[in-house]
């Protein structure tokens, strides 16, 4: 850049009608006002201002919100590290800000700053598919610079009145119905005295808004781009294009052609009879529109919206040069790593993977299309999982801070946070979703020793065991969706587990949850209230569901049965016949499990804590439905929502979600034996099984003592069991039941008789 020449840095958002609930951070924002721009019609604005800088910038800072969703260019470049920024808020409560340097971009002389906008979650309508319809208000911008000068003199550019807005290039914005570009529309790129887009000054905002607060969750950001492994030329001259395998995210397109002519994108994860795009269980319809400028080569991708899709189809006149594949997810460290000699293991390891990727964004959504929604359930019920794959505990916070500012004043915590839509009965209050207030921050604590994390929530967790108390009967709380999607429902509601067990046995997870973390907190008095609370709960459970006879809970489904085992809930003398009952169903069933959404991470971890590892093993290697396998076989590339999900003749319902993932945590926590509490003497626990069909296991995971790895190989009548740790820490290793508590300096070896 020369001195005296222009330069550009533009922003793109969109957004309508707050309530105040938030003060702005002074500091950095003072002087600076929340600006707004109508709307014009789909179209959405560009904000703007031309600056002129008097001496050459040491550094230079941008802090800035957009609502709905923003872009930031400078000259032409854009400026944003991360996709879809701001994270989805309550944006009557909070609004995130991002920091950018852009002193590479800035010189001496004028400056153009643009920022573009898009609607994001803060404002939905649509004539294509919509899971919902609400706004939060009009577009709203507020932007810092911050300029230190090689002198020590320091300036900033606030957002005020000088700035203007303009109709921009993108002419639709839904981020459930796709996104629409005009390349042609560029007026807005000049300097605003050229007068080549129809400026009009931008009108301060007066109306409430939510608190600015410094965004610190990972960046959802582009992470690979996907070549297509296969292109097709349908008999209507569209082309499709197949990627190889599911993913969260957007296509990206090269094209040339004439002013004008149309490129029209239709992403998809199933295909129909004919080879086009099945969008019947993922929001129909959702694509992309880009209109050409005529200008040689040109390069676009959605930036306010995104699809998860294995496959892309393209209607068109223009010349497409190139088709690639953007997978985005949030920019968690990946700790993580599983590998084993059995490829079942494996390829059910990397289909769950592959649906936590898809699906860590802003927040953990239930799936990257139809819903894209922060149901809260997954994040207990899978989180170990999860923790164990991804250093996700900045974006778990992010999370918890969703739910304080969801919760209402009667304590509930809504079922999905943020609360974008309020959904009727228990899709808005269920307490096995709920709960998520109460044990996301336990397993935070169990796994990285944050004593802070828990003193936090404190107040969110008590307050929602609260309402869940006044809405218990005689101990016994009877609403919510229950274990959803369990084997045989029809509809989802479930099939197999009256809604009272789940709903109860979640009550009393959630009060011995808070008696150990008030312990750990040093409320002691509050501690022993909730010990007496839950054994009060333990009583009125057992009263209401225990068979005494037939030595079932309820009527003895596998979800029953494993989370009354799993939370020791029987009596001592009643839980090896309550566990001969479990295995025997599964007997029945012919070695598959029933459970759903909540019953079947218990049934997991009910047989692994009473030492049968050897059924899940061998369900693990099951083909037929319902099982892992059985996805596996028909060629899921990610974790289906229904265990019938990738049947090639009646595929259902959506080909991307992680919630029946709970065979992650088998894998790490039983399989490979690693279990990090950071409130146990000894922080970390290893404890392998040895399942007949797999003869070697090399995993590795974060725990409060740093990296662990666990490798262990059978050599012949003796396994080898190696431990492998960052830091010096006493360990508790256990291996065939044989207890030894030791020191490990960097690594530890033994050997154990095959039994």
């Amino acid at each position: 850049m020369c001195i005296g020449e222009v330069y550009a840095l533009f922003v793109i958002v969109s957004g309508k009608g707050l309530k105040k609930t938030g003060e702005k951070v002074m500091g950095i924002w003072s002087q600076a006002k929340w600006i707004t721009a109508k709307r014009y019609g789909k179209q959405m604005p560009v904000f703007g201002r031309d600056l002129f800088l008097k001496k050459q910038p040491a550094k230079a800072e941008i802090h800035i919100c957009g609502l709905g969703q923003f872009a930031l260019f400078v000259e032409g470049k854009e400026v944003n590290e991360g996709v879809y920024e701001p994270g989805w808020t309550n944006y009557r409560k909070t609004c995130l800000y991002s920091t950018y340097d852009v002193t590479a971009f800035l010189n001496r002389g004028k400056n153009r700053l643009r920022v573009m906008i898009g609607n994001g979650m803060y404002h939905v309508d649509g004539e294509r598919y919509v899971k919902f319809t609400g706004s939060f208000g009009d577009p709203l911008l507020i932007m810092a610079l911050c300029v230190t000068y090689e002198d020590g003199t320091a300036e900033k550019f606030v957002t005020d009145g000088e700035w203007s807005c303009c109709p921009g290039p993108v002419m639709m914005s839904c981020i459930y119905g796709g996104e629409d570009y005009d390349a042609s529309v560029c007026g807005w790129k000049a300097a605003i005295s050229e007068g080549k887009a129809e400026w009009i000054p931008a009108a301060i905002y007066e109306g409430p808004v939510g608190a600015l607060k410094k965004a610190g969750q990972p960046q959802v950001r582009i992470q690979k781009e996907l070549q297509a492994v296969d292109v097709c030329r349908l008999e209507d001259g569209r082309i499709r294009y197949d990627f190889g395998r599911n993913f969260a995210g957007r296509i990206k397109i090269k094209a040339a052609g004439e002013k004008g002519q149309q490129v029209i994108i239709t992403p998809g994860e199933l295909l129909l009879g004919d080879g086009s795009i099945n969008q019947e269980f993922t929001g129909d319809p959702h694509y992309y529109v880009y209109t050409l400028s005529g200008e040689g080569e040109e390069t676009w991708m959605p930036r306010f919206t995104y699809y998860g899709q294995r496959y892309a189809l393209i209607r068109t006149d223009a010349r497409i040069l190139e088709v690639t594949g953007q997978e985005q997810y949030a920019s968690c460290p990946e700790t993580g790593y599983f590998k084993c000699s059995n490829e079942m293991y494996n390829r059910i390891h990397e289909i769950i993977v592959g649906a936590i990727r898809s699906n860590m964004q802003s927040v953990f959504t239930d799936c990257p299309h139809r819903e894209k929604l922060g149901w809260l359930e997954e994040t207990h019920l899978i989180g170990p999982g999860i923790l164990a794959d991804f250093d996700a505990k900045k974006l778990f916070e992010k999370i918890l801070d969703d739910m304080e500012d969801s919760q209402t004043p009667e304590g509930l915590v809504p079922s999905i946070c943020p609360e974008f839509v309020q959904f009727d009965l228990g899709f808005r209050d269920s307490p096995e979703w709920g709960s998520a207030s109460v044990l996301l921050p336990w397993y935070l604590y169990k796994k990285y020793g944050d004593r802070q994390l828990l003193e936090k929530h404190y107040g969110l967790s008590e307050r929602y065991v609260a309402y869940l108390l006044s809405k218990a009967r005689n101990g016994i709380l009877n609403y919510g969706l229950g274990d959803w999607l369990d084997v045989g429902h029809y509809p989802s509601h479930p099939a197999n587990t009256p809604i009272p067990v789940t709903a109860t046995a979640i009550l009393y997870q959630d009060l011995t949850v808070m008696a150990e973390t008030a312990g750990v907190l040093g409320r002691k008095e509050e501690e022993e209230h909730y010990r007496k609370l839950a054994q009060d709960c333990r009583k009125a459970f057992n009263e209401a569901f225990f068979y005494p006879l037939s030595k079932n809970y309820a009527n003895g489904s596998q979800t029953a049965n494993a989370m009354a085992l799993f939370l020791e809930l029987p009596e001592e003398e009643y839980r090896e016949p309550v566990l001969q009952n479990l295995e025997e169903d599964i007997r029945l069933k012919g070695g598959h499990f029933t459970g759903g959404d909540v019953g079947h991470p218990y049934i997991l971890r009910a047989l692994a804590k009473y030492g049968r590892n050897d059924i899940i093993a061998e369900n693990f290697m099951k083909t037929d439905f319902p099982s892992y396998g059985y996805q596996v076989s028909c060629n899921a590339t990610t974790l289906c929502e229904d265990w019938d999900g990738p049947n090639q003749e009646h595929p259902v319902m959506s080909q991307n979600h992680f919630m029946l993932g709970a065979a992650e945590e088998w894998f790490y926590c039983s399989l490979a034996g690693i279990r990090a509490d950071a409130s146990a003497r000894e922080r970390i626990r290893i404890q392998p099984c040895f399942p007949e069909g797999v003869d070697w296991v090399d995993c590795r995971t974060l725990t409060p003592a740093g990296m662990c790895r666990v490798y262990w190989e059978r050599k012949e009548e003796y396994i080898r069991v190696e431990v492998t740790l960052e830091k010096e820490e006493r360990i508790c290793l256990i291996l065939n039941g044989e207890e030894e508590i030791v020191k490990v300096q960097g690594s530890l070896e033994r050997e154990v008789r095959v039994k």
